[in-house]
């Protein structure tokens, strides 16, 4: 009896709790256009991208800051710049695009400090009014700065 009232309990509970779930739907018509872009999570570099976004894998290079700044320790010269340039989605549009600096210095055997600057441009996008008229036009950018400290411990 304990097993029939503990299986009633949980079938109530549990169809209790089923609701009708939709997706969002929109009822205004609006077909609107997100034009944020993850920019963050594009490869920067040519040879990670290239490998399939396996940067982290890698052996260590200028543009380890993006995927894992705790490389730097173990790069043989004591110093190094890199600078890469990406037309984004050249395809479809031309004004589309990513610039990536970066640079290094080891402090010592075992420490090292970096920074990079990672620059994305939208291009130019047009707004139009619900009748196709022109409403204006806007170039908007991304960047962002980042700055690492790396220790080698053992």
């Amino acid at each position: 009896m304990i097993k029939l009232f503990r299986f009633l309990l949980l079938a109530t509970v549990v169809i209790s709790m089923a609701e009708n779930v939709q997706a969002q739907s929109t009822t205004s018509g609006a077909n609107t256009i997100t034009t944020a872009v993850p920019f963050l999570t594009i490869t920067p570099d040519s040879r990670s991208g290239g490998m399939g976004d396996a940067g982290v894998g890698l052996t260590p290079d200028v543009s380890s800051q993006h995927w894992n700044p705790a490389k730097y320790v173990f790069m043989e010269s004591d110093m190094g710049v890199g600078l890469s340039y990406s037309p984004w989605l050249r395809n479809l549009v031309d004004d589309i695009n990513l610039a990536y600096l970066s640079g290094y210095k080891k402090l010592d055997d075992v420490s090292a400090v970096a920074a990079s600057l990672r620059y994305f441009s939208l291009g130019d996008i047009v707004f139009t009014t619900d009748f196709g008229e022109v409403a204006g036009q806007q170039s908007p950018n991304e960047f962002a700065i980042d700055f690492g400290y790396s220790r080698k411990l053992s």
